[in-house]
């Protein structure tokens, strides 16, 4: 009696059909794998626009509470007409480069200077400036700038549409806001509003007090 005859490995029908399975399910762990690591960029990117708004906001806190009713002097010795000046129009008599807007200047306190080691005081010079999409804050780091005073540039906004900042005036917003040198008794605006469009976000808008608010 003889015994029956055993097939070794396996047939080409079984070893197709294991191939097929085996691609169906490299292509779904590729597309899963994929799928993670898109949706890991856009939430880092989302968290990383999160992150700039809320320096921005921070920033024009700290800015506006800090605010100092102080003439600065230019190259020539020549004093500013403006001891604060906000105009989205852009500031009558304030140095332009080609391209830009300068939209808010002030002098701030706040600079840490411990036990006055530098040669300085706390007070900074700072401009807030339209260029292109972007909204840029610009510092020079004495207040009576001199052709070699340092200057720093941050970038607060970029890509941003109808930036419009406001001051608070009675119990209404306006455009524009002035304090002429020498004005004694002038007062700041309470407090001021930034308002723009971003992409993904939409329309924001910041209100914070200056340094002028009771």
């Amino acid at each position: 009696m003889s015994m029956p005859r055993q097939d070794a490995g396996f047939s080409l029908i079984e070893i197709l059909v294991s191939v097929f399975v085996f691609a169906i399910i490299g292509s779904i762990s590729v597309a899963l794998l994929s799928s993670t690591l898109n949706a890991q960029e856009v939430n880092e990117a989302a968290l990383e626009r999160v992150a700039s708004l809320d320096r921005l906001r921070t920033i024009l806190r700290e800015d506006m509470g800090q605010i100092a009713l102080r003439e600065v002097r230019g190259e020539d010795g020549a004093s500013s007409a403006m001891v604060f000046a906000g105009d989205m129009n852009g500031i009558a008599g304030v140095p332009q480069l080609a391209g830009e807007t300068v939209v808010l200047a002030f002098t701030r306190r706040g600079r840490a200077n411990p036990g006055l080691v530098r040669p300085r005081s706390s007070l900074l010079h700072v401009e807030y400036l339209r260029r292109g999409e972007g909204l840029i804050r610009r510092v020079s780091e004495y207040p009576d700038a001199g052709s070699a005073t340092p200057v720093s540039e941050t970038v607060l906004l970029a890509n941003a549409a109808d930036i419009k900042i406001d001051y608070l005036s009675g119990a209404g917003w306006v455009r524009r806001a002035m304090i002429a040198s020498g004005a004694g008794g002038a007062s700041l605006p309470p407090a001021l509003r930034l308002r723009y469009t971003l992409p993904r976000f939409g329309a924001i808008e910041h209100i914070v007090l200056t340094s002028g608010a009771s």
